[in-house]
């Protein structure tokens, strides 16, 4: 299963490498699920691998041109200081109703995402101009903001609702958009990732579920996972099919979630 589960962990990497994702919102299932971790070790388990997707996918956008730097340091801005707050948040559900808050959390914000691009891949996408982009100013740092409260409490990197917010409010194209969220979520995800380490005090726990080997082995695999992806489908696949493959990978994620409240219920 352990096999099983690392070989899941890199298919995401790879799968989410061009989507401005970071695979939090699958990793985390995958260490519950699949390996028996608690929510909060896979939490820190899985900010550290969307660090690696973050990194390498952000590398490969970035030297092709399909990243918006001002847009990411507005990103970054709102989202770092609210990673921190979420990890607090985070820590505050689990103590008053246990991991299913985190999970219904998880699948409100899936299903945000899914009604916002499907309505924007029916709409014609003009690139924004740069009058237009001070314009949203105000409200694309309050959308970053709830992106690094979500990396915070889910575990993710916030690259769900900042891909969204590029490509609804924004109108970037589906790689611009990708490219610029994995600018933003390469900030916000170490904060977040210190924040539950300082809070939770379990790097031990980890390192006795995985081992050292692992935890060296494993998160580079990802890094290069993500980063030989990211070029790939940035040279040879059309933004069909990379909003396709983003709409199915996270909808996979809310039908999991699904079947777990109907399994309590």
């Amino acid at each position: 299963m352990t096999g099983l589960a690392i070989i899941c962990l890199l298919m995401v990497a790879v799968a989410f490498s061009p989507l401005g994702l970071g695979g939090g919102i699958l990793y985390v299932p995958i260490m519950h699920y699949m390996l028996d971790w608690e929510i909060k070790e896979a939490l820190v388990a899985s900010l550290t691998l969307v660090l690696m997707v973050s990194l390498g996918s952000s590398l490969a956008h970035s030297k092709s041109g399909f990243a918006d730097h001002k847009v990411a340091n507005w990103g970054r801005m709102a989202a770092v200081p609210s990673a921190i707050i979420g990890t607090l948040l985070s820590g505050v559900l689990l103590s008053l109703v246990g991991d299913v808050g985190i999970k219904i959390l998880a699948a409100l914000v899936i299903t945000f995402v899914l009604e916002r691009t499907i309505r924007k891949s029916v709409a014609h996408t003009v690139e924004y101009t740069e009058e237009q982009l001070l314009e949203k100013r105000n409200q694309y740092l309050a959308g970053s903001s709830s992106a690094g409260i979500a990396a915070g409490i889910l575990g993710i990197g916030g690259g769900a609702i900042l891909v969204t917010l590029n490509r609804s409010m924004l109108k970037m194209d589906a790689k611009k958009a990708a490219g610029t969220s994995y600018l933003v979520t390469a900030t916000i995800v170490p904060v977040a990732l210190l924040s539950h380490l300082v809070i939770n005090q379990n790097l031990d726990v980890i390192v006795d579920n995985s081992g050292m080997f692992a935890i060296v082995l494993v998160p580079l695999m990802v890094f290069s996972s993500a980063f030989f992806g990211a070029k790939y489908a940035i040279k040879y696949l059309p933004k069909q099919v990379v909003t396709g493959v983003f709409l199915f990978v996270v909808s996979i994620s809310l039908l999991r979630y699904i079947v777990d409240f109907l399994t309590v219920i």
